[in-house]
This record gives structure tokens, sequence and C-alpha cells, in this order.
């Protein structure tokens, strides 16, 4: 199909884009975090879409501890919430520390893309870029490979940020306090 060293070679060294300009096309593609660091490298699937859908809504928007990378990944202090039963958590802090999490991974985090047509009929298309994933996934640093297992270690919050992105959004005192409530939980859930 493609050689996995040149296409490691487009992502790592292309400009990486805001989510929401990704095209909705198929392929290979490379997730940032919010230093500018590559962290994962994943394909499109079937049903899923194409690379708009898959990282803008999917890995962002997505289940905490699952292939949902972002999500997972900045699951942490005002930007936490459990997504099981937790006696301790209001549902209205924990949506609106999951809300804030999608503005800060959209805002801060970016994604390069390797577009790969469907190559005719007859064809394992899907198979093929899962091949081609692994194969790239295999070669890259480990530094790069940091996502790739599912419930790896979460970032810590990047606090600075986080507080510029609340002020910038003009966030209410009382919505302050249920990310701090979040925080508080994510700490006391740290600690057991």
């Amino acid at each position: 199909m493609f050689d996995p060293h040149s296409v490691l070679d487009a992502l790592t060294s292309s400009e990486p884009v805001a989510l929401e300009k990704l095209p909705d096309e198929h392929g290979v593609y490379a997730l940032f975090d919010h230093t500018g660091q590559v962290r994962y490298f994943g394909v499109t699937v079937a049903n899923g879409g194409g690379f708009r859908v898959r990282i803008n809504n999917k890995h962002v928007t997505g289940s905490e501890g699952y292939s949902h990378k972002f999500s997972h990944a900045y699951n942490t202090g005002r930007m936490w919430r459990s997504r099981g039963p937790c006696a301790l958590q209001d549902p209205r802090d924990a949506k609106a520390a999951k809300r804030l999490r999608a503005v800060f991974c959209r805002r801060h985090c970016r994604a390069a893309y390797f577009s790969i047509r469907l190559l005719g009929t007859g064809r394992d298309y899907f198979g093929e870029l899962s091949a081609l994933e692994k194969q790239i996934q295999s070669i890259a640093p480990p530094s790069m490979r940091r996502w790739e297992k599912l419930n790896f270690v979460a970032e810590d919050e990047p606090k600075e940020m986080v507080d510029a992105l609340i002020d910038e959004l003009g966030y209410s005192a009382e919505l302050r306090k249920s990310l701090t409530r979040q925080t508080e939980l994510f700490t006391l859930r740290a600690s057991l």
C-alpha cells in the first residue's frame, strides 16, 4: 500500500491543523497534544466517518478510557469527570468539566493527516489502513506513542492555559465552583 516510513515522515513534518478544519477524507493521522508534540497515530474507521468525525468528534468528545484519545488525555483537574457512577459527583459539574475539556482540546490540540483514497473494489481498504497504522506505530519513537494504550496516564492539567480559557469564555463564579469541585474529586480519586 504505502511505505510506513514515508507516511510517518509526512505526518510528523507537516504543519498540524486545527481539529475543526480536518477534511472528511480517510487515511492515517497523528494527534498532537497542547504542547505541539505527537502523542498518537491512528486511522479512520469504516463506520466512523473521515478525519473530521474521527478526530474532532470522537477523540474530543468520546468516552474517557476507550479509544478517544483527547477525551482521555485531558480528563484531569478541572476538566475531569467520572464516566461511571460516582456518588460524590454532581452530574451538572461533570457536564461542565467535559464541555470545558472539549473546548480546550479544540482550541489547543492539533492533528496531521495523510489521506489515502479508496483503492478499488475487492480490497480490504480499512484492513490495509489498520496494517499501515500498526507498521507506523512499530517504527515511531515511544514519545510519539504515549497515548497508544487504553487507560494511559492522563496529562497533568495545563493550569495556566485552562485559567486563560475559563477567563476568555467568561465563566460565571458558579461555573468556576463546579469546576473546582471536579478538581477536588479528581485529587481525591488520585489519592486513593
